[in-house]
């Protein structure tokens, strides 16, 4: 059997005994319950089993065997199908039949039954081999008296009745029912104390049938009860056989080591055991059993190659008869030669599955197993054939059971895990029996003692081919179980035996992880595909039909490979046809075939027509060697080969590697959407040997690809040094020079790691070889780039720059090194790329000065740029250039990085660090400054210093770049400051959206100056920033300068104005103060000439004068119109105020004292970046105090040394220039002296405003004019009353007609009485107006204030009057003056008369009142007594009292 009939399910048999003729009644009904449902079977020593199903197959007992006890037992009782469970059909009617004739038939029965299960004699065993249970069915038909009865009677106990005979009398008792042919049967033969129930009852009635006073729930219920009697017997019968198996097994087992002992005995009991259990249902302990068995006999066999020694009576052959008869065969065959016209020109998947199917090994009915084991003729090669196929028949089996519990019964399928299972079984077997089988060949061949050589030869190739026609047809029987339980509608057959870019582009994305599962699923898994590469030779012929051995729909592989173990069989059934193609392999024919292959893949010489080195094969011939090459040149090369398929794939080398090819790519295109990427890479290494002999490199390529994955990489598998090899190879010969170059510095990878060995070349002239291969194919390849990783190393990059003599710019030093030890040829250019996000540019870039040679132990190259910036860079990137080849590496990660090149080592990014970028000492230099006057009723402008430095500069192109929002720049109107020069020195052009400005001939050591006026939109604004890109031609060639400029823009100085009107003249007061907290020194302040007034100085500024935020200077001047028009119009003077900022002095001063100072060391060179940094400190480290100490003492003292911050500086620079720079800095700051500052050494600003003076207003006088205020002192009495006049007139109006409105203004000193508010009309005769001043506070208090507006009549509409504000002034004479206000005292002098203060009087002699402004003085003369009175305290006490 070879197992395409299984049994669909387990099934016992159940044996009827029908003396009445009711099976045909019965067996349809019973069968219909089948299968039984949920046996659980409790073993004392093993765990609880479950069997979800089980058939029964109801028999009816053969009458004309005899009686059982004459039935010849079978020798195997594994062997006999022997009933689980006997029934008795019994039809009794009525209680007579039952009692006269039925009881004693049934009882002879049950008897017959008892005394078999009882026996003692030494058959015991077989019994228990063939253990079964009784039970009674009382069979009820239709219309009969038994029909009628109950069920039972449900008083009748079967405790106190063990006949009929007790029933019958207990039923003779008024008020009982009689007991029914049931309760009999019970009575009679089923016992209470039974674990299970003998009797059942079961009726066979028509639906129609109404006699029976049973219900059709009642009537299912007999049923059911019979069927669970049913399954209590079989559980109990299958019990008892396991046990007799499993004593039996132990005894056996227990006498191993006893003379005589066979194991094929010992094999019979425990396949018994195997099929007891498969014949329940309980497959997986069957299989155990048979892998007991298997492990048993591997024991075995290894025991006896230890011993040497074969007992006849117990051992196994050493050989079978049939590989004696295939030696027979395979000696004595004279096979023909093929015609060419016979052989297979094409090879069908389906037919090969197919074609060899009789002569597949695993099939239990081939041979007479069970005898041979029985007779002890077996070898162990057919036990484990044997072994094997029962295996195989249970785990597919076991696969539909599986497959029908998860997928449910109208459903059809396998369980693909115990598919898997079975195939991993397979592959080992089909190893472990051709090895068994070889050594049973060369035993049934008397080994090889004494045998020539060519007879050697000749043994060899015939066991060979016989143990390879024996893994091939395992193989295909295997693949032909296995393969269409993927689920997949396949037609097998190919006329394309190799992979295109599609399906191998399946692997290389598993590889990088770049592509989703649902994706590598969507590809299509087949033997041929329609899609090809354009690389791909095409077919010529007509008959070339691509066939789909699987499904191209993406959905329906998803949903094959989604259920469960679909992967893990596709890994399996993969490696099975590894498998095959393996015995295709070791065919004797194919044998040198096979050794051509792997010779043509060792080759490495361009020249692949040599010959190898052993001189047996010329490899370049290989692909030459006709089509059709016989094999019979070979003794026993076909020998012992019975399949057809490796008759034709032996017979000529063209259809041995389409057989070949055909397996592998089976193998890869099944394996391809797994996990198992060595098993794929290792079927397309295979393929990569096979198209690489018959000289198709673009197939060998392709694979290749797919193996290696994207060239060169970071690391490497020691395989890939011959594949890489291969490669290039290929490569050279299909003219790819970009994947050329990749492989060959792949191999330079492997040759520096000595990978290729020894025995082709020494690894230096292996590097050197692959090296100048490589230079010479760049130059051929179009642009690529790669890492700088896959050839040179960047150990480091020094931290400090160097600037070239004599020239702008600056030049850093790296070290490289080659990866492989050898000097390079001449390398085209080195660029390396610093990188910076803060300052501008963003990138700079130094060159190497032309070619250069990487030494094998590294080289310190020199890189310079013509590019002059100042700020923190980091080394970003390196470029290499040779030919057309680009070597990058990146020092850190960044966003632009391609994800594809190889990850560099982290070593090399830490030993790189931030890189300070400075300008040197009298390099080109461009400063931007506030231009020194500021008109503010003009553009503001800018002033750019140029300073070319030691450079003779013939062109200068600057670029200016607003940094500020609302900032913008006139470029147009920008002119050279200073008359000497021509104005055509300057021009400027516009480049792209750029305005730049273009400056001639500048000479060294010269200032240029260029004003550039500017707007803002925001005023506010204190600072502007602003790019400067500047490139200039000199001498050495053209630079770049790149600098960033922050000018303050902010206002320095305020101006307040306040003008003080007479009649014939004005003051105007200015008031000068700074904007900012920044102390100013004022210089100058004067008006400009102006026609319309003369004007005199009353204070000025006699020296310059240093002015604060809280001390303003205040400069007034008097101004006299030059005639009577003048104060009747606007007109407009200009302000000039010249200043210095105290800031600018001392950062100027400090600049000066610490350049005179450095330039005198050696350091010159750094002098900018450290007088940059002073000040940058300074400025942020200054304060208010500070500044205004300076300003008070005209200097300063240097700042601490740690205040400075200058190790964030000094880190630029090497360790010896650091610290010399370390103390000459300790030097500088510890000088005694404070610096002092001199005004002449900054140029002055100049602040410009216009002052407008407006018309004269009207101006009034008006005062408060109090009696004899002028003779007299200015004194006043608190509390009393002074009498004021108001005087108002016009001083210089023209207006004849003008009404004031007036208003004193009280204080708290004073309280005004009278008319203090009210409208005049105002002439120019003073108008006077009485009012009362009443002092409140003790003093001196200014007087009131008198507030006047002024209005005159205008002509309105209609015939009210219309009033006109006018401008006016106030001119009060008496404005500031004050009067002392004294409290109201008097004097009183007193005359005291005797001791005081005990009996003392005396007498008042005067009172005198003090007068002032406000009364007038009173003297008082009286006669007053006075009398002194004691005080408790001593204190004494003057009473004053009036005369009467």
């Amino acid at each position: 059997m070879d197992g395409t009939d299984l049994p669909s399910s387990s099934k016992v048999i159940v044996q009827c005994t029908d003396p009445d003729n009711l099976y045909d009644s019965l067996e349809p009904r019973l069968s219909g319950r089948s299968p039984l449902r949920n046996l659980h079977w409790k073993s004392p020593n093993r765990p609880l089993r479950s069997i979800p199903s089980l058939n029964i197959s109801l028999l009816r007992e053969d009458k004309s065997s005899g009686s059982q006890s004459n039935v010849r037992r079978h020798q195997i009782p594994g062997l006999r199908e022997t009933p689980y469970v006997k029934l008795y059909l019994l039809r009794c009617d009525d209680k007579e039949s039952y009692k006269e004739k039925a009881r004693k038939e049934v009882r002879s029965w049950v008897k017959s039954q008892q005394s078999v299960g009882d026996g003692k004699s030494s058959s015991k065993s077989q019994e228990g081999y063939d253990a079964f249970e009784w039970l009674i069915v009382h069979v009820v038909l239709a219309n009969t008296p038994a029909a009628s009865q109950p069920k039972s009677s449900k008083h009748i106990s079967l405790e106190t009745a063990d006949s009929t005979d007790s029933i019958n009398s207990k039923s003779k008792w008024s008020g009982k029912a009689s007991a029914t042919i049931f309760d009999k049967l019970r009575a009679d033969f089923d016992s209470s104390k039974s674990a299970i129930k003998r009797v059942a009852q079961v009726r066979i009635l028509d639906a129609s049938d109404k006699s029976t006073p049973l219900s059709l729930s009642e009537l299912e219920e007999q049923w059911q009860d019979l069927v669970e009697s049913i399954k209590a017997c079989i559980l109990r019968s299958f019990d008892a056989r396991v046990a007799q198996y499993e004593s039996d097994i132990r005894e056996r087992d227990s006498q191993r080591n006893l003379p005589g002992w066979n194991f094929c005995t010992f094999f019979v009991l425990k396949e018994g055991l195997a099929k007891g259990f498969e014949s329940v249902g309980l497959l997986e302990d069957a299989l155990a059993v048979y892998d007991e068995l298997s492990l048993g006999l591997d024991s075995l066999v290894k025991e006896e190659a230890q011993r040497g020694d074969h007992d006849d009576n117990g051992a196994l052959l050493g050989f079978s008869k049939e590989s004696k008869a295939l030696l027979r065969a395979a000696l004595e065959s004279e096979r023909p030669p093929l015609a060419h016209n016979n052989l297979e020109t094409d090879f069908d998947l389906a037919r090969m599955l197919s074609v060899d199917r009789e002569d597949f090994p695993f099939d239990v009915d081939k041979k007479d197993y069970q005898n041979l084991i029985l007779r002890n003729e077996v070898s162990a090669l057919d036990l484990r054939t044997y072994l094997f196929t029962r295996e195989m028949e249970i785990l597919l089996r076991q696969g539909q059971v599986e497959s029908s519990k998860s997928l449910g019964e109208a459903k059809s399928g396998a369980d693909l895990g115990l598919l898997a299972d079975l195939t991993e079984r397979a592959i080992n077997f089909i190893n472990l029996a051709a090895r068994s089988l070889r050594l049973e060949l060369y035993s049934a061949w008397g080994g090889q003692e004494g045998l020539s050589e060519e007879e050697l030869n000749t043994q060899r190739a015939i066991t060979g081919n016989i143990v390879s026609n024996f893994e091939w047809l395992a193989a295909m029987q295997i693949l032909s179980k296995v393969l269409p339980a993927l689920g997949l509608d396949v037609e097998y057959g190919t006329g394309w035996r190799s992979l295109d870019s599609v399906e191998l582009s399946r692997i290389v994305e598993k590889k990088s992880n770049q592509v989703h599962e649902t994706r590598n699923r969507a590809n299509r898994m087949s033997l041929a595909v329609e899609a090809r590469s354009p690389s791909r030779e095409r077919s010529q012929g007509p008959h070339h039909k691509r066939i789909s051995v699987i499904p191209e729909e993406a959905t329906v592989r998803q949903i094959v490979f989604s259920r469960p173990g679909a992967e893990r069989l596709a890994v399996w059934i993969s490696r099975l046809a590894i498998t095959a193609r393996r015995a295709v392999s070791n065919l004797g024919a194919a044998r040198p075939w096979v050794a051509d292959m792997k010779h043509a893949a060792l080759r490495f010489d361009a020249n692949r027509k040599g010959s190898m080195t052993n001189g047996t094969t010329q490899v370049g011939q290989g692909a030459g060697v006709s089509d059709h090459e016989s094999a019979d040149n070979h003794s026993g090369s076909m020998a012992g080969i019975k399949s057809s398929t490796l008759q034709a794939a032996g017979s000529s080398k063209s259809m041995f590697f389409g057989l070949f090819a055909m397996l592998s790519v089976l193998a890869y295109r099944i394996v391809a959407d797994t996990k198992s990427h060595s098993t794929a890479q290792q079927v397309l290494t295979d393929l990569v040997a096979l198209e690489y002999a018959q000289d198709n490199y673009a197939r060998a390529a392709r694979y290749l690809h797919s193996i290696l994955g994207q060239l060169p990489q970071s690391t490497y598998r020691p395989s890939d040094s011959h594949l890489l090899r291969i490669y290039a190879d290929c490569l050279k010969h299909l003219d790819k020079p970009n994947d050329h170059a990749r492989c060959l510095i792949a191999c330079l990878h492997c040759a520096s790691q000595g990978r290729f060995g020894a025995k082709s070349l020494s690894i230096d002239a292996t590097a050197r070889v692959y090296l100048d291969q490589l230079f010479n194919t760049v130059p051929t390849m179009t642009a690529t780039t790669l890492p700088l990783s896959t050839l040179f190393m960047v150990p480091c990059v020094s931290k400090t720059i160097t600037h070239p003599e004599g020239k702008d710019g600056f030049a850093l030093t790296i070290d490289m090194r080659p990866l492989f030890t050898m000097t390079t040829p001449p390398i085209g250019e080195v660029k390396l790329r610093l990188s910076c996000q803060d300052v501008e540019p963003r990138f700079i870039v130094l060159k190497s000065p032309g070619e250069v040679t990487i030494h094998a132990t590294g080289t310190k190259l020199s890189l310079e740029t013509t590019v002059t910036s100042q700020g923190w860079y980091m080394p970003d990137e390196v470029d290499v250039s040779i030919g057309n080849l680009r070597l990058l590496h990146h020092f850190r990660s960044t966003p632009h990085d391609d994800a594809s090149q190889l990850d560099e080592p982290s070593v090399e990014r830490s030993l790189v660090g931030p890189i300070l970028v400075y300008p040197r000492h009298r390099a080109f230099q461009v400063k931007l400054i506030h231009a020194p006057t500021i008109h503010l009723a003009e553009t503001r402008k800018l002033l750019m210093h140029i300073q070319p430095g030691y450079n003779n500069v013939s062109q200068c192109r600057l670029r200016l770049k607003t940094g500020t929002a609302g900032l913008r720049l006139n470029i147009h109107d920008s002119k050279i400051c200073g008359p000497e020069e021509l104005p055509s020195t300057l021009r400027t052009a516009r480049e792209g959206d750029a305005l730049m400005m273009i400056v001639d001939d500048l000479r060294c050591d010269t200032l240029r100056s260029i004003e550039i006026p500017y707007t803002m939109e925001v005023q506010s604004e204190p600072s502007v920033t602003i790019r400067i890109d500047v490139n200039y031609q000199t001498d050495q060639g053209s630079f770049t300068l790149y600098d960033t400029a922050s000018v303050n823009v902010i206002l320095p100085v305020t101006v307040n104005v306040q003008d003080v009107f007479r009649d014939t003249y004005m003051y105007s007061r200015f008031s000068i103060s700074p904007s900012t907290l920044v102390p100013l020194r004022i210089l100058n302040c004067h008006l400009g000439d102006s026609e319309a007034y003369s004007i005199t100085e009353c204070r000025g500024l006699e020296q310059p004068e240093v002015i604060f935020p809280k001390q303003p200077a205040n400069w007034t001047v008097r101004l006299v119109p030059m005639h009577n028009a003048i104060p009747a119009a606007t007109h407009r003077l200009t302000l000039c105020v010249d200043f210095q900022s105290i800031d600018d002095l001392i950062l100027s001063s400090l600049e000066e004292n610490f350049l005179s100072e450095l330039l005198k060391t050696s350091h010159q060179f750094a002098a900018r970046l450290l007088v940059g940094h002073l000040l940058d400190r300074v400025r942020i480290s200054w304060t208010e105090q500070d500044l205004e100490m300076a300003a008070l003492t005209q200097e300063f003292e240097i700042w601490n040394m740690d205040d400075m911050d200058w190790p964030s500086v000094l880190c630029a620079f090497d360790h010896d220039t650091r610290s010399e720079l370390e103390c000459w800095l300790q030097d500088w700051h510890v000088q005694p002296s404070p610096v002092k500052f001199s005004s002449a050494k900054v140029t002055p600003r100049q602040v410009r405003l216009h002052v407008d003076i407006a018309p004269h207003p009207v101006l009034v006088t008006a005062c408060l004019e109090i009696d004899d205020i002028g003779s007299r002192p200015r004194t006043a009495t608190l509390g009393q009353p002074i009498l004021a006049d108001l005087v108002m007139y016009l001083a210089n109006s023209k207006e004849a007609d003008v009404e004031a409105s007036f208003e004193v203004t009280a204080s708290e000193s004073w309280l005004v009485g009278g008319r203090r508010k009210g409208n005049v009309q105002l002439t120019s005769k003073p108008t006077r107006i009485a009012v009362i001043l009443f002092p409140q506070h003790a003093g001196h208090a200014l007087l009131p204030t008198i507030t006047v507006r002024c209005r005159k009549k205008a002509k309105g509409t209609g015939d009210e009057d219309a009033w006109a504000d006018l401008a006016c002034d106030v001119h009060n004479p008496l404005q500031g003056r004050s009067i002392l206000i004294a409290p109201d005292l008097q004097s009183t002098t007193v005359e005291v008369i005797g001791d005081l203060p005990n009996d003392g009087t005396g007498r008042l002699v005067s009172i005198r009142r003090r007068g002032g402004v406000g009364g007038p003085s009173m003297f008082l003369r009286s006669g007053y007594t006075v009398s002194s009175t004691r005080q408790p305290e001593g204190a004494s006490e003057l009473d004053l009292q009036a005369p009467s």
